[in-house]
């Protein structure tokens, strides 16, 4: 038996699956079928959408990476370069998802540049796949991940140097008001 949402009229994984930026809180009625009681949140923010819209990306990037890896590799030099490639891709969008629940702004800053670091070493064993030839290397020039690495590097560069940019101007404006 299938179980329908009250409100929409869809199947539960189908409402779960909309991308609505509202969402239901779900009760369970008295036969023990979930329904949707309330509403639970506001819409989401403009930033709030762009951050979400970067995770997405990054672990976009993450999952071209792991798709393009070959299941066995035909010498030493691809396993090894695609093994560090595997390894920074995870790393990249891990980082930045962990940034976004940072528990201070030095722990974000600290979180944000290990993954700025991270899709610097993708493009780099990305550029040593290309240079070298190595196992698969022209999935990941179809997918242009290359060019991807290199876009979140400088996408995560400018949010560490605007967030430095921020805290440096509140501190001197703090500095300022107790000189008043």
């Amino acid at each position: 038996m299938r179980k329908f949402c009250k409100v929409s009229g869809l199947s539960v994984a189908q409402f779960l699956r909309t991308s609505t930026t509202e969402s239901f809180v779900f009760r369970q009625n008295s036969l023990g079928r979930p329904f949707a009681a309330k509403w639970s949140m506001k819409e989401l923010s403009a930033k709030r959408k762009r951050t979400l819209a970067l995770h997405d990306r990054a672990i976009r990037f993450s999952v071209n990476v792991n798709a393009c890896c070959p299941k066995r590799f035909s010498d030493i030099p691809s396993e090894t370069v695609w093994g560090q490639l595997v390894r920074a891709g995870d790393s990249t969008s891990n980082n930045l998802i962990e940034a976004d629940d940072a528990s201070s702004d030095a722990d974000f800053l600290a979180k944000m540049g290990i993954a700025l670091r991270e899709a610097k070493e993708s493009r780099a064993a990305l550029i040593k796949l290309r240079l070298g030839n190595l196992d698969h290397y022209q999935k990941t020039a179809d997918r242009e991940l290359e060019s991807e690495a290199t876009q979140l590097s400088a996408i995560f560069a400018s949010i560490i140097l605007n967030m430095r940019l921020r805290l440096e101007d509140e501190r001197l404006r703090g500095k300022k008001k107790r000189k008043l």
